[in-house]
């Protein structure tokens, strides 16, 4: 009798889960939820606003959503949580009002009569950005200089030039940033005089208006690396104590976790590589690839602060005494990583920009030079060594060998 009766009440609860497994959660039984409360603008941002409301006072609220209409008149919403009372509006090209309707919606999906509140966006991100932004001629191209990014928007830069045989414009370069002030380089043109064009886009498809000029930019050479030799001078350091490689891994083309030059551990800055050239250039800038890899990139010895020297005399052996004498400084740089995440954590962009190479410019008033000197002060990680998978430099030959 007893087995009877447990069974029973078994039968009784599988019907019940079956029952409630087709029924909606959430009370309500239909009912469509109150509307929000004192809707409200606490304040435009750039593109959009921030939306504050109360919730109405039914229990089974899930989210609230938002519905406007962005700037190519395409309706678009927004959807935040119950446990929320403001609601962010990203994402529009111009600072014409939207009127914004806000629905709450219950667990069966029910939706609440509208409330409508009115936004009056500030400048876009893409707009403020074109309108600050100033070119200026450079090796190989121009150098576009924009601020006013205050809410580091991603945005793609489309640089335009005008072809050959015709008036029209085509495109050249697509550069991308998301930071608050930058000033990127276009590169690849020969010197001549052009037309050009610049505009900004977003990640929700708005354009803003183009930036058209012209310019003739300076002749710039890529400098063979089958002519570049490694010196040892008074004053270096010994490299490749631990990649077992060449010291000419600095300038074989191969950018790659087991191709770099490497000084021993520990030894007190600075660390100082020596090359020539091959050539007298004028040098206009050049790249430094640190050693790629999750536990090497921007930590162990990737260089975070250094300096270039130049000098158009050959310098022997040098001087152990003064290892400077007769170097000129021609740059200081500081490495820069995008994210700006803590040692050991690195970002897509921070992997991205890395693989790109890191590029410095030299100075307009240097002399031209045939040797070069890497002085390498501190490490990312703070180790005492340095590691440098590649370098590549560019600028205008004055005589060859």
């Amino acid at each position: 009798m007893k087995n009877i009766y447990i069974l029973f009440c078994l039968i009784i609860l599988f019907s019940c889960n079956d029952d409630f497994a087709h029924r909606p959660i959430g009370g309500g039984n239909g009912t469509v939820p109150d509307p929000v409360k004192n809707a409200r603008v606490m304040y435009n941002t750039p593109g959009g606003a921030v939306i504050a409301y109360e919730l109405p006072d039914n229990v089974d609220i899930q989210y609230i959503r938002a519905e406007f209409t962005n700037s190519a008149g395409v309706l678009r919403d927004v959807k935040t949580s119950a446990y929320l009372d403001t609601l962010v509006i990203s994402g529009l090209g111009d600072t014409s009002p939207r009127t914004v309707r806000l629905f709450a919606v219950n667990r069966k999906e029910n939706v609440s009569q509208p409330v409508e509140v009115t936004i009056n966006p500030l400048t876009p991100p893409i707009e403020s950005i074109r309108n600050s932004m100033e070119f200026s001629v450079d090796f190989g191209g121009f150098l576009l200089q924009y601020k006013d990014n205050d809410v580091k928007e991603e945005v793609s830069i489309y640089v335009l030039k005008q072809t050959e045989d015709s008036d029209e414009l085509i495109e050249h370069q697509i550069l991308y940033t998301a930071q608050s002030s930058d000033t990127l380089a276009v590169r690849g043109l020969p010197a001549e005089e052009n037309m050009f064009g610049v505009y900004v886009r977003d990640r929700w498809d708005n354009v803003s208006d183009t930036l058209f000029f012209n310019l003739t930019p300076w002749r710039e050479d890529y400098l063979d690396k089958t002519l570049i030799n490694y010196i040892s001078v008074a004053g270096d350091v010994t490299w490749n104590n631990y990649s077992g490689g060449a010291n000419d891994h600095a300038y074989d083309d191969v950018i790659g976790n087991g191709n770099y030059i490497h000084t021993a551990f520990p030894v007190e800055f600075p660390h100082r590589y020596t090359l020539d050239l091959g050539v007298s250039v004028l040098l206009s800038r050049f790249l430094l690839w640190q050693r790629p890899g999750d536990d090497v990139l921007y930590q162990h010895g990737a260089p975070k602060r250094y300096r270039i020297y130049g000098r158009a005399d050959d310098p022997g052996a040098g001087n152990v005494n003064n290892p400077l004498e007769g170097w000129t400084l021609l740059t200081e740089c500081t490495s820069f990583k995008p994210s700006g995440l803590p040692l050991g954590q690195n970002s897509a962009e921070d992997e991205a920009y890395a693989a790109a190479g890191e590029e410095f410019s030299f100075p307009r008033d240097i002399s031209p030079v045939r040797y070069l000197r890497l002085e390498t002060l501190e490490s990312w990680s703070g180790m005492k060594c340095s590691v440098v998978s590649e370098m590549a430099f560019y600028g205008e030959i004055k005589d060859e060998l």
